[in-house]
């Protein structure tokens, strides 16, 4: 299923430059991110904002390797803004703004000051070759403060490596050749790089929804350019991210609906998939109802005032042109339509609605290749060391001892190898091109069972009904409270139907016990409270409970 997803405003693409500008000193345009925030903690020389156009989270599911170097470094995902397509999104990217706040709403903008819808990158009036006007339309109306002219009056150095920036890179080749000449220089500096693709590519041979050869061939490339850059990479924090997904679509031409097209004032505005429709006097309900019988579970036809309500196109301070540029009603896209206008279009991919494929995009986060240099033994001791915030018992005594850690050469190239000597005296060796950060992670998720597992338990307290619980299909056999010897506590979970069962232990960290027994129930209400129905309401009155898990009043 590809469920339709609302915009959020505090967890977008939009909120990416703000934390950029928050870390840099500079004056944020609105909200950040408390995913990216996280990763600007620590000081960098350089950070670099790799934006890929199209590289959606299914995009990246469908034609990466699971563990490959792209998605191994994805740390979570962020929503596109709305519309989901390139110039809402991108200018959301360079400005922190909602696409409220800054205007550039679609590729097809409507402004009332020329009582035309615009294509505002052509600068040509829609459906027509014909320059909108003798300066450039958006850019006039709509001006805006990017994260650019904000970190030069913070005084910070700033570049944009694209196609059409400052630092002009025809190919990807050369974005990258481009930033790492950048990163190189002394300078404390932002720099932010656009590159065209897989949109390009999406568009023609599609690959949302199942994949395909010629997407994998440039992820395949693209990977290889990054991970030659992060190896050289010294200093340097670089985020990679996309403006929108995409959703394998077909096309519907509006031409074919003459009716249709009879009730409007002129040509729709925004976007394919997110079209914005001025209906000509006396003629909505008949628009509206036209309109429904055609298009109807492919698009959710709202009146103008429903989308303000919604606040789809941002929460922020409305730019005074914003309303302006809404018609009558605007068409959002909930399944796999594409509306087109005016010239026959071959899309296989689309993008610009609210599902999920096109609104989720992924960040990825590179640091240093080998952060901790190249001896094998402080990439172990990191793992420990951040083994030991989840249990503090753990030590490397308890490292199962049949793994081996090492960073050798290889084809003139240091990697990092891992091998497991079987008891039968045979060797495993494996080299699967991890950087030191998934170096550490390898380690950690070889090494936490034993650690968990050296911890027996102490003692047992069953939460569970004594009338049992039933919830489709499944019974809940066991759920209880554990304390351990070694110190910390667990919850054990065990349930089954009656073909199959299975069991989950969750430790709690240090973090988790360390305020009231409710701040507790609530941080891990997902994971406890909500299984087979069993509510934090039932938890927190359950008699023992609090003091078998050392809360305190």
């Amino acid at each position: 299923m590809n469920h339709p997803v609302l915009p959020d405003y505090e967890n977008c693409v939009a909120n990416l430059p703000n934390s950029i500008l928050k870390y840099f000193g500079a004056e944020p345009a609105g909200s950040s991110s408390k995913l990216l925030d996280k990763y600007l903690k620590e000081d960098y020389k350089n950070v670099v904002l790799l934006v890929l156009d199209g590289l959606g989270c299914s995009i990246l599911g469908w034609n990466a390797e699971r563990m490959g170097f792209m998605r191994t470094h994805s740390v979570g995902n962020v929503n596109s803004v709305f519309p989901s397509a390139t110039v809402a999104a991108t200018t959301s990217l360079m400005t922190g703004l909602q696409p409220c706040e800054h205007g550039w709403l679609g590729w097809d903008v409507y402004y009332k000051d020329l009582d035309q819808v615009v294509t505002v990158y052509k600068n040509t009036i829609v459906g027509k070759k014909k320059k909108a006007a003798d300066y450039f339309v958006a850019g006039t109306i709509t001006p805006y403060k990017s994260i650019f002219d904000r970190l030069t009056e913070a005084g910070v150095k700033n570049y944009c490596v694209s196609p059409y920036g400052e630092e002009k890179a025809e190919t990807f080749e050369e974005i990258i050749d481009k930033t790492k000449e950048l990163c190189e220089q002394p300078d404390r500096k932002f720099i932010y790089a656009y590159w065209t693709s897989p949109d390009d590519i999406i568009h023609k041979y599609g690959g949302a929804n199942e994949g395909h050869p010629k997407i994998r061939e440039f992820i395949d490339y693209i990977q290889v350019r990054i991970e030659e850059l992060t190896r050289d990479m010294k200093d340097t924090l670089l985020i990679v991210t996309a403006d929108h997904g995409h959703v394998d679509t077909t096309v519907s031409q509006l031409e074919d609906y003459p009716e249709l097209m009879d009730c409007m004032e002129r040509l729709p505005a925004i976007e394919p998939r997110v079209a914005t429709f001025f209906i000509k006097k006396g003629r909505k309900r008949e628009f509206k109802k036209l309109f429904n019988d055609i298009y109807k579970g492919k698009f959710d036809l709202l009146t103008k005032e429903e989308v303000l309500e919604k606040k789809l196109f941002g929460t922020g301070t409305e730019h005074p042109k914003f309303r302006d540029m809404l018609g009558d009603y605007v068409a959002v896209a909930i399944d796999d339509v594409t509306l087109i206008h005016t010239k026959k279009v071959k899309w296989l991919a689309a993008h610009g609605g609210i599902t999920e494929r096109e609104m989720y995009v992924p960040v990825l986060i590179f640091k240093k290749y080998y952060l901790l240099g190249t001896d094998a033994d402080a990439y172990v001791d990191e793992a420990l060391k951040r083994l030991k915030k989840k249990y503090p018992w753990a030590k490397k005594s308890l490292f199962h001892k049949n793994y081996r850690y090492t960073v050798e050469d290889v084809d003139g190239k240091k990697k990092f190898i891992k091998y497991y000597d079987w008891d039968d005296g045979t060797t495993k060796r494996y080299d699967d091109d991890w950087d030191g950060e998934l170096f550490i992670q390898e380690i950690m998720e070889d090494q936490e069972s034993y650690i968990t597992n050296a911890n027996e338990v102490k003692d047992v307290f069953d939460v569970r009904p004594h009338t049992g619980v039933q919830m489709h299909g499944w019974y809940l056999e066991r759920f209880e409270f554990r304390s351990h010897v070694l110190g910390g506590y667990s919850a054990f979970v065990q349930a089954g139907d009656r073909c199959t069962g299975g069991s989950r232990e969750f430790f709690f960290t240090p973090e988790q016990m360390s305020g009231t027994f409710e701040e507790f129930l609530e941080s891990n209400g997902e994971l406890l409270s909500g299984h087979f129905g069993l509510t934090s309401d039932y938890m927190e009155k359950f008699e023992g409970l609090k003091e078998f898990l050392g809360f305190k009043e």
